[in-house]
């Protein structure tokens, strides 16, 4: 039987296996749906043509001070595209340079390196507006708003608190936090405090992927929305883009009138339907590629479409390891999920947001055997922290394959994106 040749992304290169043809249930990636028009064009007709609120030039009045929230590194959305547009509408409103401060989104990420912002904001940007990094973990940078959940405080950036008006710049992808990013995301995490954004993600856990990946109204997505509020979120640009990166709709308006909006237009590229649960599902992290923080964002689709006891090979470059801000993950590993709660209810694990973290990977390893294939983390960290290893790509499918002689096996390119709908809910 002749063999096909399949490639995936691996950071900006490929690697491929061969397979025989009969093997292939499918190859599921997002949609290869083109722009139907320039960008700067789409964003001009998406300021313009607000969703539930003012257009920004009239809802904004001389003399305010307006903080813009945008997405950090570890997300895709042209921020440096959009800007021009966004700071045009202040400018033609009257607002001066100088009332105006862009504040990185970070959650609980590390800080951006002047590179790093001058690539997502432009460098004549960065020359000439205050940007500032969130500082989660500076208690000087944070205001407190009240409680939040199970008591939790809620602090959120003081650039943020103390503006007349915010506005929200990022992109919409399915996700297993919230169902999706964008819309009040922006805000939580985004520029909130570590034990807010810890509160939310470990209420997240608590609720199965297929109850959560892709499905927009939920308890935590709510939540954030009530944080937005309380923050005092006015308004949002979000973009939907193809598997190229490339933007194909642009929303402005309402955070979440705006939001769901773009929700529907997500879901037309990135949520694809497969006839069957695999045996075997070979996935790329990409684009959530710097580490194993991000690059488990492609193991939860994966594990909705695997089946219970199957096998995931798992692609992932993850140049920056583990996690540098959340340690704790390399500390405790990828432990059962009942230890993980019991480790949280005596203090022993104080990080929520990394305990959340911990949870939510060991389902799918619960789920099936996952096989890593890494430059950035060895043989030996990954066996560590609850997954096999292979030295390539071809390896891990010829060993996936020898667990499931008579397997079928699911491609999913960009799975960090992606959000598989199952036909046969076997």
């Amino acid at each position: 039987m002749a063999k096909v040749t399949v490639r995936l992304r691996y950071g900006v290169d490929y690697r491929s296996f061969k397979v025989e043809e009969k093997r292939l249930l499918g190859f599921i990636e997002p949609r290869r749906v083109k722009p139907a028009k320039p960008l700067d064009f789409m964003v001009r007709e998406a300021l313009g043509n607000p969703i539930g609120y003012a257009r920004l030039r009239r809802a904004v009045k001389p003399g305010m001070r307006v903080a813009i929230l945008s997405e950090d590194n570890t997300r895709i959305c042209p921020v440096r595209r959009i800007l021009p547009h966004v700071l045009a509408e202040l400018r033609d409103a009257g607002v001066k340079r100088d009332d105006i401060e862009i504040i990185m989104a970070l959650g609980t990420h590390r800080p951006m390196t002047e590179r790093e912002l001058k690539d997502k904001l432009g460098e004549e940007v960065l020359e000439q507006y205050t940007v500032v990094n969130h500082m989660w973990r500076d208690p000087e940078e944070l205001v407190e708003l009240g409680r939040v959940g199970r008591d939790a405080v809620l602090k959120v950036n003081r650039h943020v608190v103390e503006a007349d008006f915010k506005i929200g710049i990022g992109n919409i992808i399915p996700h297993r936090v919230s169902g999706y990013s964008g819309g009040a995301k922006i805000v939580q995490p985004g520029v909130c405090g570590a034990e807010t954004v810890g509160e939310t993600h470990w209420r997240s856990s608590f609720i199965p992927m297929e109850e959560i990946l892709g499905v927009v109204e939920n308890p935590v997505r709510h939540e954030m929305e009530e944080i937005a509020a309380r923050a005092g979120l006015n308004v949002v640009v979000n973009t939907v883009l193809n598997r190229d990166g490339e933007v194909v709709h642009v929303f402005y308006g309402d955070y979440v009138k705006a939001h769901r909006t773009g929700v529907e237009k997500a879901d037309s590229i990135y949520k694809a339907e497969i006839p069957c649960k695999a045996d075997i599902v070979v996935v790329d992290s990409y684009p959530a590629d710097l580490d194993m923080w991000q690059a488990v964002k492609a193991l939860f689709p994966a594990g909705l479409a695997v089946k219970r006891g199957g096998v995931i090979v798992f692609l992932t470059p993850c140049p920056e390891g583990v996690s540098g801000e959340h340690p704790e993950v390399e500390e405790f590993t990828y432990l059962p999920i009942p230890t993980v709660r019991k480790l949280v209810e005596e203090g022993v694990i104080k990080d929520l947001v990394a305990a959340a973290h911990i949870a939510m990977v060991r389902e799918v390893l619960d789920k099936a055997k996952c096989i890593m294939v890494s430059d950035g983390l060895s043989s030996s960290r990954a066996y560590r922290l609850g997954f096999d290893y292979a030295d390539s790509l071809q390896e891990a499918v010829d060993r996936a394959l020898e667990e499931e002689p008579d397997g079928r096996i699911l491609v999913m390119s960009m799975g960090a994106s992606l959000a598989p709908k199952i036909c046969d809910s076997a």
